[in-house]
């Protein structure tokens, strides 16, 4: 029983859902109704058969409640007027009250009534006219309307036979196609792309602001590689080791015999020289540390007076040095006894 009830509830919410038309034409008949157009009685015959079209038709002087049909349908439903003659003119009236208009078609507007610019909001609006009143009636079908997005097709037809042109009937049906399968979100987005850019454009940055970035982080990035770049201090100047016992004496043996072979080959004339080298030896702090301590440790015992002063140095002077020295050691005793005939 439930599920009866259920299924009645959901087939009567069905039935009783309105259907919207996807797009709704409103015909303005011409002076004196349909009886003088044959021809757009038949035009909207045929206009009722096309899918998602809604066609309702006014007398001229009945624009108000055109009007009012379009601002009654539901959001999304396109819009399109058709006007022939008087109707034609009427248009103009429903194009300046209406919010807005997808397409109207004017079909020879008539010179012997007046009506005012199209001042209102219309997507496109199109007049078919003949130019040459003559060809009219004197004018009834020869006017030109007045306003900015206006496009007109002029032609050689009659005021009577206008209605029946073919170029005019396949002109209605392809604008009711055609706006029936543009989607709704169309017109509404239309200047949507130019403020996007607009936005865009602001949010760049300026061109001095790009260079001041780029070039910043020089001066950080030379901080850094000093930071990163190991320091390299000066190696120490190596010291000799402590020398003890027999090799002072070996030392003191090879100092002795490359003596000797100086003073074997020496020259006269190079001792001035060698003395101004000597001057300037002694005014000079740049002798090595380990020298000093060297000498330091020689003359710890002996008082041998100034060490840098030329002197002749013999195999006895070592000799004795060894044997003050060394008393206990037997090195100096092992020396051969013709050492001192050199």
């Amino acid at each position: 029983m439930k599920k009866l009830l259920l299924a009645l509830v959901l087939w009567g919410s069905v039935l009783c859902t309105p259907v919207f038309a996807k797009t709704f034409v409103g015909v303005l008949w011409p002076m004196f109704g349909p009886l003088p157009a044959i021809g757009l009685v038949e035009l909207v015959a045929e206009l009722k058969f096309m899918p998602d079209v809604e066609v309702k038709t006014y007398l001229h002087q009945e624009w108000p409640a055109l009007v009012d049909d379009i601002e009654r349908q539901p959001a999304g439903t396109r819009t399109v007027v058709v006007g022939y003659s008087l109707g034609a003119n009427s248009s103009v009236f429903v194009a300046n009250k209406a919010n807005y208009i997808d397409v109207i078609i004017a079909l020879q507007p008539s010179m012997l009534s007046w009506n005012p610019a199209v001042t209102g909001r219309v997507g496109r609006m199109i007049e078919v006219y003949n130019p040459d009143p003559a060809m009219t009636f004197g004018g009834m079908g020869s006017k030109k309307l007045i306003g900015p997005n206006i496009e007109y097709i002029a032609n050689n037809d009659s005021h009577p036979g206008a209605q029946f042109s073919s170029e005019f009937r396949n002109l209605v049906k392809s604008e009711i196609a055609r706006v029936t399968a543009e989607p709704a979100v169309a017109t509404a987005q239309a200047a949507a792309p130019a403020a996007t850019t607009l936005a865009f454009a602001d949010t760049r940055t300026p061109a001095t602001q790009v260079t001041g970035q780029v070039r910043a982080p020089a001066a950080p990035i030379r901080a850094q590689a000093a930071i990163q770049a190991p320091i390299q201090a000066p190696l120490p100047a190596p010291r000799p080791a402590n020398i003890t016992g027999q090799t002072k004496l070996a030392a003191l043996k090879q100092q002795s015999s490359s003596h000797e072979r100086s003073e074997a080959t020496h020259d006269p004339t190079s001792e001035p020289s060698r003395e101004a080298s000597l001057e300037s030896g002694r005014g000079s702090n740049s002798q090595p540390e380990y020298a000093t301590a060297f000498l330091e440790s020689l003359t710890s015992t002996v008082d041998s007076g100034y060490l840098f002063a030329q002197r002749q140095l013999t195999v006895a002077d070592m000799m004795d040095y060894a044997t003050r020295n060394y008393r206990n050691a037997r090195t100096a005793e092992l020396l051969p006894i013709d050492s001192e005939d050199r």
